[in-house]
């Protein structure tokens, strides 16, 4: 396959990717969750965001290594892409993460 194109066969990249939108989009959503229920409700968004996270990322690495992804992709590319591909979402994720945080220490009760 030429270049990166083959990496769209490997079912554990399009999970993550997709894992990172959804997740991005629910923190994105605190913006409305606040002023409709508050600040307790908003900061129990954020914390249900970053639990679909983790576990969904616990699930993806978990997948790719009992299906064998894993190995196959790092012997066809190697560990560097996927290494930078994990540093990308952790910084997305992390950033939205604080801006959700940020916004709901804001709120009134």
């Amino acid at each position: 396959m030429l270049g990166n194109v083959g990496m769209a066969h490997y079912t554990f990249l399009g999970i993550g990717f997709w894992l990172v939108v959804v997740v991005a989009i629910a923190f994105a959503l605190v913006y409305a969750v606040g002023p409709a229920r508050g600040r307790r409700a908003a900061r129990l968004w954020v914390r249900l965001c970053v639990a679909i996270a983790v576990i969904g990322a616990l699930a993806d690495v978990g997948w790719a290594l009992i299906s064998g992804e894993l190995r196959r992709f790092v012997s066809a590319y190697g560990a560097v892409p996927l290494l930078e591909m994990a540093v990308l979402a952790l910084l997305f994720l992390g950033t939205m993460w604080l801006m959700a945080i940020r916004y709901t220490d804001g709120l009134k009760d």
